[in-house]
């Protein structure tokens, strides 16, 4: 099974590194996701979700589409809550720069 490494930073200073088995957790997310936009090809917030890097959608995507807390979602990725606090922050702010820039 791949691993990937999932850096666990917190005011962008590495704390300690974490693995995610990244297969079966952010690319499974990420085709539920291309799925969900080839149902709702119009919804801009789904493919700006899609356009992040796979660490913020891994977060971003559990949040904002499931429903999920964010203790949840450390929990599933088996990483620190503040990380994931970090990543729904920047995330968030990435999105609303890019749902507020008219195309």
């Amino acid at each position: 099974m791949q691993m990937t490494t999932l850096p666990d930073r917190i005011d962008d200073r590495p704390v300690n590194t974490a693995l995610i088995q990244s297969k079966p957790i952010a690319m499974q997310w990420t085709e539920e996701l291309r799925r969900i936009i080839g149902t709702h090809p119009s919804c801009k917030l789904l493919r700006e979700l899609l356009n992040l890097d796979l660490y913020t959608r891994a977060v971003l995507y559990p949040f904002l589409i499931k429903g999920w807390s964010p203790r949840r979602i450390a929990d599933r990725l088996k990483v620190p809550l503040i990380t994931i606090q970090k990543l729904l922050e920047a995330g968030r702010e990435q999105l609303k720069g890019k749902l507020a820039t008219p195309r």
